[in-house]
């Protein structure tokens, strides 16, 4: 149990740290783009790139996960050659769906275009599909590596292709090619590269491609619902992209204006949020094969244990940071972006990172137990909020209905995935007390982040950002300590985990 828990720190911490370096690149990067491309094409690129996730999505998201499941059994068991025909499978099944969906996209690109904001977005898509049939290659030795658990060399993987496609877009735009195109020419290629890197990879450790015979259907069964229920997400924001938009055209903005006002909240604002709960993403991926592993064994006293754990912390975590968006959203949308409009929205849509959080997590405790169908059930009504929101203001729509909507749909549909975990494990909602309590204690962390950040007016912005964001969240930090929410003996290792756990919520981090 101790090496089982060890492990389970030692690939938490490797993700992160290469996740935190991978997002910081992109953090960086989609700064420059902001500034390089201006709100209107930022507009029209996140709905080209909506489409494409979609596609993405609907293609690869189900492969992976099989293969890296049959990998880890059939390794287990010694039986080689059955892993690499599942990764030969994978690879036609990946690559004939992926030409598939390419081709069918081609067709119908007038049609498609015509349903999208502008003209434009349906030419860059077209740019990105190339990436589409690499990524269904990658696939298949992506869920290979994933199930021999080789954490670390996904994760490097993952941070050269974004510099890649870093490089590659900054040398493009200095050529003087056209910037919306060359910024989804780059996409497609950086996923040329992921491919290149994960058969490299897949070679170095012993693997080689077998005769899929046998396989490849049982591989498309078993994919297909896992593919189905998280392409509704995919769904759900390539909608968005597109109804959006027209809501704000019906209102009496122009397409640029519609688009400018789209590009600088979902383009520009959101991706912020996400940078502080790439811990909570890391454990969420982590947790898929252990959380699995515990409750295949009917170990249920450690599934318990891990998911409260587990939605805790993912609780503790996003509270965190939570004060330093709401009173500095502002400041930080014109200081990254040279945006307000950004940064309103980034400080509107503060609280969603709670919210964007425990979704995060209890999704994929439900892929872990086997509850796929029951959460794609979940988030199609979490969805059905956000549009039923959304139709309802639709005469009297602004950008802040969006975040309602966003915040009310993450909430419904993550409370109905931990009903359904509690069904299926018996787990205890010790993390609603951690919940309200956090909070509580927004407000005066958010206060007293404001009143020194104003204190500060004088100073550069960045310097006033950065020094009050952090006065804010360690005085959270003290708080979460002072009310309980967090034990500072686990956090610098000072007290037994396994102990502790059991007086959850109090030991949570």
């Amino acid at each position: 149990m101790k090496n089982a828990k060890s492990y389970l720190l030692r690939a938490v911490f490797t993700v992160t740290f290469f996740t935190v370096i991978d997002r910081v690149l992109g953090f960086v990067f989609k700064i420059y783009l902001s500034r390089e491309l201006g709100a209107v094409n930022m507009g029209v690129y996140q709905v080209a790139l909506s489409i494409f996730f979609l596609l993405l999505t609907a293609t690869t998201s189900g492969i992976p996960l099989i293969v890296s499941k049959l990998t880890a059994k059939y390794e287990a068991n010694g039986n080689g050659t059955a892993a690499h025909s599942t990764v030969s499978a994978a690879l036609i099944v990946g690559l004939g769906s992926a030409l598939f969906v390419c081709l069918v996209t081609v067709i119908l690109r007038v049609p498609i275009g015509k349903i999208m904001a502008s003209p434009a977005s349906m030419t860059v898509l077209l740019f990105m599909l190339p990436g589409i049939l690499f990524s269904g290659a990658y696939s298949a030795f992506r869920g290979n590596l994933w199930g021999k658990q080789k954490y670390t060399t996904m994760s490097v993987i993952e941070v050269i292709e974004q510099a890649m496609r870093i490089l590659l877009t900054v040398l493009l735009f200095l050529l003087g090619f056209d910037k919306l195109k060359m910024t989804a020419l780059s996409l497609s290629v950086s996923c040329g590269v992921t491919l290149v890197c994960c058969i490299i990879c897949f070679y170095v450790n012993k693997g080689k491609l077998s005769s899929p015979k046998g396989q490849i259907v049982p591989l498309f069964v078993s994919s297909v619902p896992i593919t189905f229920v998280r392409a509704s997400s995919s769904v759900v924001n390539s909608v968005v992209a597109i109804v959006v938009p027209m809501i704000l055209v019906g209102m009496g903005h122009t397409t640029d204006q519609a688009l400018y006002i789209f590009g600088s909240s979902i383009g520009m604002a959101m991706p912020l949020l996400y940078i502080p709960i790439t811990v909570v993403g890391s454990l969420a991926y982590v947790m898929i094969p252990t959380l699995s592993s515990a409750y295949s064994a009917r170990d249920m006293q450690s599934t318990r244990r891990q998911i409260e754990t587990a939605v805790t912390f993912s609780v503790v975590v996003a509270a965190l940071f939570v004060p330093a968006f709401w009173a500095l959203g502002k400041p930080i949308g014109k200081f990254v972006y040279d945006n307000a409009d950004a940064g309103r929205f980034l400080a509107h849509s503060a609280w969603l990172l709670i919210p964007v959080s425990v979704e995060n997590i209890a999704s994929s405790m439900l892929n872990s137990l086997d509850l796929e169908k029951r959460g794609f059930v979940n988030y199609m009504i979490g969805s059905a909020v956000l549009f039923a929101i959304l139709g309802a203001f639709c005469k009297n729509f602004t950008i802040d209905v969006l975040s309602v909507g966003l915040g009310a749909s993450l909430t419904v549909s993550s409370v109905l995935d931990l009903i359904s975990i509690k069904k299926r494990t018996g787990i205890k909602f010790t993390f609603l007390t951690p919940l309200v309590v956090s909070g509580l204690l927004i407000l005066p962390a958010a206060f007293l982040t404001k009143t020194v950040f104003n204190l500060m007016n004088y100073m550069p912005l960045l310097l006033s950002i950065s020094v009050s964001a952090i006065v804010g969240c360690i005085f959270m930090f003290v708080l979460s300590v002072v009310f309980g929410i967090i034990d500072v003996g686990i956090v610098f290792g000072k007290k037994n985990p396994k102990k502790a756990l059991k007086r959850l919520p109090k030991s949570t981090t």
